[in-house]
């Protein structure tokens, strides 16, 4: 049988053969755990690795492979793992077939790293089905395509190519000088970072099981928890002051922490973005603390405001109270830290600090230039100069981004939602930062939406964790593919 050469159709069939074997390990899960869901997840992943041997062994990479390609395998292996993530969901019944779309709700928030949820009834999902729930999350952080670089190098598509694609941020720093070496590393550094949360949510007092996890969704800056109260369920400062260290040690660029790793800790002090990054998260504290003094109790207030800041500044969305109950300019400076997120290369989502500082000297550099029309002034970022090329197109970026905010915002009140809820669901969904304002606070859950609003906020969550700019590429990847078909059958 002749294979067709479609590289998106065998990216997706390798992502498909990852996911099978973390339903595999969640019914493994299940099976020990005896809560049931065991069985389930275990057609699930007969299903899934069915299809994606098809996929996979059914097609070849294309001989032509340019950057719109490696995007739009990207983009099509995210929907592809996202349908199914659903079946679980539905083969345990936790989510009724006649409510398919809210079970690939669940599944595009997981593997987005998104963290909104539609269920409310947690103690009646099995333990085994909330395993895989926080898995799916665990790849989606670093990326399934990273995965299939470093695990399946029969893919033999351009390895960095991909990796660009997937990894969170502007760009993909190459560790090694081969790609899947690259891919390795950052495995490597993301598995141990996995392995050294869980032991340390262990010795906070956290369960073998609701240790790793939430040290699978603190890695991934995703916010799913086991618990519908999330953090709070655990009441103990010890557990946040450990996801807290957690969350903004992920939030940060995971290439520059192999750097460190390697070459020292000097590797931080060289790269502004990290400096950038910490300040407005601690900025945002320390402004959150000022105004809920008089609203909290001073220990509640350092507590709360300094976990949400890091919570909400990396975009994981775990929760520990409800700031719906604090005051609108309190959760202004949360909506703007859901905005931004972390820093490029991490595994957080928003626009990205990196982009906020260059947004910020183009501004600077136009009103220098308003006064000196003549004079050359380059965009500098410490010893590097940003390059005209670059700069514009972060410029429009963020304007897309921000046109996106402002469409999906539109369009949900159009639908009936609050204004704030509306907007502020805009943001959390192209954010990936989970919780929102008004309605969809961190106590609620997305089911406040209409049925039809839920769809819009997924295709917000991909757009947002695909950074745009693929999933714009996948549909002109996809009609060019289309075109060519239709030429040779002419």
């Amino acid at each position: 049988m002749r294979k067709v050469a479609v590289t998106p159709v065998r990216v997706s069939g390798a992502a498909l053969l990852a996911i099978a074997g973390a339903m595999l390990i969640s019914s493994v899960v299940a099976a020990v755990d005896g809560g049931g869901a065991g069985f389930d997840l275990l057609v699930s992943a007969l299903i899934t690795a069915s299809i994606g041997c098809a996929l996979f062994y059914g097609s070849t990479v294309s001989p032509t492979a340019d950057s719109a390609l490696a995007f739009a395998s990207v983009a099509w292996s995210w929907v592809a793992v996202s349908v199914a993530g659903a079946l679980p969901f539905l083969l345990t019944g936790v989510i009724p077939w006649v409510r398919f779309d809210d079970a690939l709700f669940e599944s595009i928030s997981g593997f987005t790293c998104t963290g909104s949820t539609i269920l409310s009834d947690f103690t009646s999902v099995p333990q085994g089905l909330l395993f895989f729930r926080s898995m799916i999350q665990w790849f989606g952080g670093m990326g399934l395509i990273v995965l299939a670089v470093a695990v399946l190098p029969a893919l033999g598509i351009g390895g960095l190519e991909l990796i660009a694609s997937e990894s969170p941020g502007p760009t993909a720093d190459r560790l090694s000088l081969k790609v899947r070496d690259t891919a390795r590393r950052l495995w490597l550094l993301y598995g141990l970072l996995t392995g050294l949360i869980s032991v340390a949510l262990l010795f906070a007092g956290m369960s073998i099981f609701d240790a790793v996890t939430h040290a699978f969704t603190t890695v991934a800056t995703g916010g799913y928890s086991t618990y519908g109260d999330s953090i709070a369920h655990f009441e103990s400062f010890l557990v946040e002051a450990v996801l807290i260290v957690g969350m903004l040690y992920c939030g940060a660029s995971f290439s520059t922490h192999w750097h460190a790793a390697t070459a020292g800790l000097g590797a931080y002090r060289r790269v502004s973005e990290i400096r950038w990054y910490l300040w407005m998260i601690f900025s945002a504290f320390v402004l959150l603390v000022l105004v809920n003094t008089g609203e909290l109790d001073w220990v509640d207030n350092l507590r709360d405001s300094l976990f949400y800041a890091v919570s909400l500044g990396t975009s994981t969305g775990f929760g520990t109270s409800d700031y719906i109950a604090w005051m609108p300019s309190a959760q202004v400076a949360l909506l703007v830290l859901m905005l931004v997120g972390g820093m490029s290369g991490s595994t957080a989502g928003g626009m990205k600090v990196l982009r906020l500082q260059v947004v910020f000297r183009y501004a600077f550099r136009e009103l220098l230039r308003a006064r000196h029309p003549k004079a050359i002034i380059p965009i500098r970022m410490g010893r590097t100069t940003i390059e005209e090329q670059v700069a514009a197109k972060v410029v429009g970026f963020v304007l897309l981004y921000l046109g996106l905010v402002v469409i999906g915002g539109i369009t949900l009140a159009g639908l009936g939602v609050d204004p704030v809820t509306a907007f502020s669901g805009s943001v959390s969904a192209l954010g990936n930062a989970g919780p929102a304002l008004g309605e969809a606070g961190p106590t609620s859950n997305f089911l406040v939406f209409p049925r039809i609003g839920r769809v819009v906020l997924m295709s917000l969550m991909l757009f947002g964790r695909l950074e745009v700019f693929p999933a714009m590429l996948m549909l002109v990847a996809s009609f060019r593919g289309l075109s060519q078909i239709r030429r040779r059958r002419g």
